[in-house]
């Protein structure tokens, strides 16, 4: 386990926030990794006190960040209280895990977001910008809607990376069969990176296969919620 030291809350969009970690020099992660924090704290409910969080930092920002709606009226104890951090609280984490990570980029990447889901894609385009290799990527991102988390992160990102393309799907639209069929057809030699709620991930998951992408070439997160 590791020590991270609380920082600072940053509202990302209304009931959307992020807190800030320092955290310890040997705590090395890959961007598009989550992790596990434990929280004690009072009146704990039936949930507990442990929550996954993906990382929605990138390694060269060196502090850790991780997002997470809140509706504090309707929340869980653990979010009424992470909420309510105070700086220089210490939580518990355990090392860094997951494989929604880039490993080669010898192919044209999709992600594919929904929701809070766009935290570990996050890490993952502000990683492959510092390393200059934000290229031949798109981004289909559905959110229920106009405020979008991250927004201005990915926006500079895109006006500076010419094959950087955003496509938003604002509710009651989403990311339909025909848009991903168009886009893989157009480009049949590609990655996959799903990120969002089970549902979601798991109808484009199929589509995909069914359109003929490997399973090697799709890397999946489902955001249960809690």
């Amino acid at each position: 386990m590791a020590e991270l030291i609380f920082v600072k809350r940053i509202e990302n969009a209304p009931n959307v926030y992020s807190f800030i970690f320092r955290s310890p020099e040997n705590f090395k992660w890959i961007a598009g990794q989550f992790i596990q924090i434990t929280f004690p704290h009072d009146n704990t409910d039936s949930r507990g006190t442990k929550r996954f969080f993906s990382i929605s930092s990138a390694p060269f920002e060196k502090n850790v960040m991780v997002t997470t709606r809140i509706e504090t009226q309707n929340s869980s104890s653990f979010k009424k209280a992470f909420f309510n951090l105070k700086p220089k609280t210490i939580v518990e984490s355990t090392d860094p895990k997951g494989k929604l990570i880039v490993t080669k980029q010898d192919k044209k990447i999709i992600f594919v977001a929904g929701g809070i889901g766009i935290t570990p894609i996050r890490s993952l385009i502000l990683d492959l910008d510092y390393k200059n290799k934000l290229s031949n990527v798109d981004l289909l991102y559905a959110n229920r809607d106009n405020d979008i988390p991250f927004r201005n992160d990915l926006e500079n990102r895109k006006s500076n990376n010419s094959s950087f393309n955003i496509y938003y799907f604002i509710s009651p639209d989403h990311i339909c069969d025909e848009t991903v069929k168009k886009i893989y057809r157009k480009f049949p030699d590609c990655r996959a990176f799903l990120s969002g709620p089970p549902g979601m991930v798991k109808s484009i998951e199929d589509l995909f296969i069914s359109e003929g992408m490997t399973e090697e070439n799709i890397k999946t997160d489902y955001f249960t919620g809690y």
